[in-house]
């Protein structure tokens, strides 16, 4: 049976169209398919995308074009893919969408509907840019409220389809789903190459903190507590012995959240994208990632409480519909001491993931655009890249200088 450029064959096509139409009875007549590849343009890192058009016979000789996209592991870059299935980021995410994620589905929407999968390489969903959907317009955009809440409510129905599963179960998750929801983007493994990773990223911070910190006290104290306070993260990371525990998306940055917004602009709904690496942590961790990584320090200090409380109101309506009390799974002060307990992981992750994806857009697409740029963006070369960014970029440097700020007010926490 021959194979497309995507590796999908015909009944692999049959399978996606009887998905997408719910409809597992029907054979249909495909006339053509054409496949789009987003190449200089990336709409993510972490996999190649394509849009898929399959053209049918609707009846009558009609034709209906029906357009899906493809998440597939990256092959023109094997070092990339290496990393990737050394991340176990597609295995982690086919396997979500095989068991656990259609399962909460039925509780509520949070994500774009998986219609195929193939292997451990291959995802097609839904295009839900057809319905409005896309991700904010640069990779440096700092999210309003009006934005914020539309994300908290998608975070929300995901925590409250886990809680609700959970009930139906009888069962935790990663009792129900064993593997999962392990741990994949911070294992605590001996001789794990996060663990150099995580070394990398702590030398970066510190040789920013060494160029341009011109308290020399200040300096000194920044350079000493930043290695162990982000080696916590292995921890941080783990289950949690004292809150209620959720599936967590873990990792909420710009291009990971996709909203639809009305005539005027204003964001009325919200799905989330990407979950490479999803665990199982309580629901504060998420709260803490988005609004660590999307916001500023004066932001936080005047809405942290009242975001805070639209959550936990949210999460409370939603669990009324699925008739659970809400006092009985997450006490308003459990979450409320949990978020704080869950800042020095937003802390830390604001440096972890924003160091890298606020560097100027064109960088990015470039590093990932060919073998050649993939090898050259090393280590060395993307602590060079952040430096000299941080030097000539005011955007750059006033974010990262925020980030120092948060962590250097964080370690009180720690």
């Amino acid at each position: 049976m021959s194979e497309d450029q995507l590796g999908l064959a015909f009944d692999d096509k049959q399978t996606i169209l009887q998905n997408y139409f719910k409809d597992t009875s029907t054979r249909f007549t495909i006339k053509s398919c054409k496949v789009t590849t987003f190449e200089e343009q990336r709409t993510g890192y972490l996999g190649d995308h394509h849009l898929l058009t399959i053209v049918i016979n609707s009846g009558d000789n009609e034709e209906r074009e029906i357009t899906v996209f493809v998440k597939k592991l990256p092959s023109r870059i094997p070092k990339l893919a290496n990393c990737l299935i050394e991340l176990k980021a597609f295995s982690k995410e086919t396997g979500l969408f095989r068991e656990l994620l259609p399962r909460l589905a039925e509780f509520g929407r949070f994500a774009p509907e998986c219609l195929f999968q193939k292997g451990e390489d291959l995802l097609v969903f839904r295009n839900v840019k057809l319905e409005g959907f896309k991700v904010l317009d640069g990779n440096r955009v700092l999210l309003d409220l009006d934005h914020l809440k539309q994300v908290l409510r998608a975070l929300m129905r995901l925590h409250a389809a886990s809680f609700a599963l959970e009930a139906q179960l009888g069962k935790s998750l990663v009792e129900a789903f064993p593997a999962v929801l392990d741990e994949n983007a911070w294992p605590d493994e001996k001789n794990h190459p996060r663990i150099l990773e995580l070394e990398n990223i702590i030398g970066t911070l510190c040789d920013i903190i060494e160029c341009h910190e011109q308290n020399a006290s200040r300096k000194e104290y920044l350079l000493s507590k930043i290695p162990d306070c982000f080696r916590q993260v292995f921890e941080l990371v783990k289950s949690s012995t004292v809150y209620r525990n959720t599936i967590s998306h873990s990792d909420l940055w710009n291009n990971n959240i996709m909203f639809r917004l009305d005539d005027s602009g204003i964001p009325i709904d919200c799905l989330l994208v990407d979950f490479q690496l999803a665990r199982y942590v309580p629901p504060a961790y998420d709260f803490d990632m988005l609004i660590f990584l999307t916001t500023t320090r004066d932001f936080r200090f005047k809405n942290m409480t009242s975001l805070q409380d639209f959550y936990y109101q949210s999460l409370k309506s939603e669990l009324q519909r699925q008739k659970l009390d809400i006092e009985q799974i997450l006490s308003q002060q459990e979450f409320q001491e949990s978020c704080k307990f869950y800042q020095r992981a937003g802390a830390i992750d604001s440096f972890i993931i924003n160091h890298a994806t606020l560097l100027p857009r064109r960088f990015l697409d470039e590093a990932f655009s060919s073998v050649e740029q993939f090898d050259r963006f090393d280590q060395k070369f993307k602590t060079k890249l952040c430096l000299e960014t941080f030097e000539e970029d005011p955007i750059y440097r006033s974010r990262i200088v925020d980030i120092i700020e948060t962590l250097y007010e964080a370690f009180e926490l720690f």
